[in-house]
C-alpha cells in the first residue's frame, strides 16, 4: 500500500515538472514559510477539550506572474491535530497536509478570469465585510470580472460544500452564485451585490451566466413560463454598499438583507416576521505615523440561517458547510464558526469593534484590538430552539451574552530580500464563552452555541515564522 502511494505521489510530481517547465521555464517564484505557534488558537476558544498548545506548520508557496496570466499552487503541513487524517501517525510525524490557494487567473482588457481553489474577497476593504467573508478559507471557484474606470460587473460561482456522507442530496451538494454591480464616479464607488444560495447541484448555469439580478431569476423559474425551472431550495441575499478613497483616505458603508419585516409597513395588524438583517461601517486613514482603521459591524439573529418548512430544514444558510460539528478520536469537536460563515465572519446575533494601526514609523509594525459581543446562535438550526421564528426583530436579547476582548500585535523583519522573520501575539479575555448545546425542542434537532454565565478564561498567543523567497 505504501510503495503504491509512494509510487502515486511520484508520477504526480513527475507529470507536473514535465507539464510545467517548458511553460514557467524559471519565471516563477517559490515560498517556504516555517510557522511556531504556542497558545490559544480560534480552535480552543469553540473547544474545551484538550488540544495541542504548541502548534508547527509548513507552507509551500509556489507563483508564477506576468501581465495576462498567474499561476498560483500552495500546499500546507500542520501537526495541530484539528482534524482527522489516517496517515498523520503513521507516516507523516503528526502532520496532515491542506491545499490551500491554488489556481490560475488571465486577463484580458478589462476582463479577468479565475479558476480554481481561491482566497475570496469582497468589494470593500473590511475586516467585517459582509459578503464574501475576509477569512481565508479557501473555496473552489469561478469568477468572472469586468472593471473600468466607471463601472464593474463580477459573477462568481462558489463552491460552498461537497461532501460525502449525508442522506439528503440537498445537504451534501451546495453552492452560491455571487453577483456584483458596482458604478464608479470620482473617487466614489456605489453598488449593489447579490447572493443566492442552492442546495442539491453543483452549478447553476444561469445564476452564474445571466447577469440580470439573482432575485428575477428566482422569481421568474420558481414561478414557471409555463412550466417552473431551475432549483426550488434557493436562498436569495443582496445589498448594497458605498465607499469612498483617495491617497490618505478610505471609508465605506455596506448593508446586507436576507430578509426584512415589509409587514411592518404593508400590513402591521399581520404577523412580523424577523428582520435578518447585517450592517458594516469603517475608515480607514494615513497620517505621518502610519495608517489607523476604525471598523464597525453587526447582525441580527438567524441572520444567514437557512429556513424550515414542517420541521425539514433547507439546507441554504450562507455557511460553506451544513454543519459545525464533527467527530474526531470519539469526540465532538466544534468548527470554529469564522471558518464556517461565507459572509460576515461572526454571521447572526452579535455587534463588533476594531481599531487597527500600520505603523510607517517602525517598518513591518502592525496591532489591533477588538471587542465582540456575541449572543446565542446556530447557523445550521432554523430559529434555533423554536420550530418557528418567535415574531419581531431580535438582536442581543439573551439572558447570558459571550464578551471578547483580544488585541494583536505583529512585527515583520526583512532580514534579506530572501528571507523574512515574522512575530505575531495576541493576547485577551473571554467572558460567558459559549458551549455547544444539543437541541430536541423543535423539528430540526441541530446543535446551537449559547453563552455560558461563568466561563470565562484568558487568550494568549504568541507565534514566529520564517519566510524563504526565490525567484527562477
Amino acid at each position: 500500500m505504501e510503495k503504491r502511494r509512494t509510487a502515486v505521489i511520484s508520477g504526480t510530481v513527475y507529470v507536473l515538472a514535465v507539464v510545467l517547465f517548458p511553460i514557467f521555464g524559471f519565471a516563477f517564484q517559490a515560498d517556504i514559510s516555517v510557522f511556531y505557534n504556542y497558545g490559544s488558537t480560534l480552535f480552543s476558544l469553540y473547544n474545551s477539550n484538550s488540544l495541542s498548545s504548541q502548534i508547527l506548520s509548513f507552507d509551500v508557496d509556489l507563483k508564477h506572474e506576468d501581465e495576462s496570466f498567474d499561476f498560483f499552487a500552495s500546499m500546507v503541513a500542520r501537526n495541530d491535530n484539528f482534524f482527522n487524517d489516517q496517515f498523520s501517525s503513521s507516516y507523516y510525524a503528526g502532520f496532515y497536509f491542506v491545499v490551500d490557494e491554488s489556481g490560475f487567473r488571465v486577463r484580458n482588457g478589462n476582463v479577468t478570469v479565475t479558476l480554481g481553489k481561491i482566497h475570496l474577497s469582497d468589494i470593500v476593504q473590511s475586516p467585517y465585510s459582509l459578503f464574501i467573508s475576509p477569512v481565508h478559507v479557501p473555496r473552489n471557484t469561478l469568477d468572472v470580472s469586468f472593471d473600468s474606470e466607471t463601472f464593474s460587473y463580477t459573477t462568481r460561482w462558489i463552491q460552498l460544500s461537497n461532501l460525502q456522507s449525508g442522506s439528503d442530496i440537498r445537504e451534501k451538494l451546495r453552492s452560491a452564485n455571487y453577483k456584483l454591480y458596482g458604478v464608479k464616479f470620482g473617487n466614489f464607488r456605489f453598488g449593489y451585490q447579490d447572493v443566492a444560495v442552492y442546495v442539491g447541484k453543483e452549478f447553476d448555469f444561469e445564476y452564474f451566466a445571466n447577469p440580470v439580478p439573482s432575485f428575477f431569476i428566482q422569481y421568474v423559474n420558481d414561478a414557471g413560463r409555463p412550466y417552473s425551472e431551475g432549483l426550488g431550495d434557493a436562498n436569495y441575499i443582496s445589498g448594497f454598499f458605498l465607499d469612498y478613497n483617495d491617497e490618505n483616505l478610505y471609508w465605506y458603508a455596506q448593508i446586507l438583507v436576507d430578509d426584512i419585516n415589509a409587514n411592518r409597513f404593508l400590513h402591521p395588524e399581520s404577523y412580523q416576521n424577523p428582520d435578518k438583517i447585517a450592517w458594516s461601517v469603517g475608515a480607514s486613514f494615513k497620517n505621518m505615523l502610519g495608517k489607523f482603521g476604525v471598523f464597525h459591524a453587526g447582525a441580527t439573529k438567524y441572520t444567514f440561517q437557512p429556513s424550515s418548512e414542517s420541521g425539514n430544514p433547507l439546507y441554504y444558510g450562507y455557511t460553506y458547510y451544513p454543519r459545525f460539528t464533527y467527530t474526531k478520536d470519539s469526540t465532538t469537536m466544534v468548527l470554529p464558526l469564522e471558518y464556517l460563515y461565507a459572509g460576515y465572519i461572526y454571521g447572526e446575533n452579535n455587534l463588533a469593534f476594531m481599531i487597527t494601526y500600520d505603523s510607517s514609523v517602525v517598518d513591518g509594525l502592525s496591532a489591533d484590538a477588538e471587542f465582540v459581543i456575541l449572543g446565542e446562535r446556530s447557523p445550521v438550526n432554523p430559529w434555533n430552539e423554536s420550530s418557528t421564528f418567535v415574531s419581531g426583530t431580535h438582536l442581543l436579547d439573551d439572558t447570558v451574552l459571550e464578551y471578547r476582548l483580544i488585541s494583536r500585535l505583529s512585527y515583520l523583519f526583512t532580514v534579506f530580500n530572501w528571507l523574512n522573520f515574522e512575530l505575531k501575539g495576541a493576547l485577551g479575555y473571554i467572558w460567558n464563552a459559549s458551549a455547544l448545546v444539543n437541541i430536541d425542542s423543535d423539528n430540526v434537532k441541530k446543535p446551537l452555541l449559547r453563552p455560558q454565565e461563568g466561563n470565562n478564561h484568558p487568550y494568549f498567543s504568541i507565534s514566529l515564522g520564517l519566510s524563504f523567497n526565490r525567484s527562477f
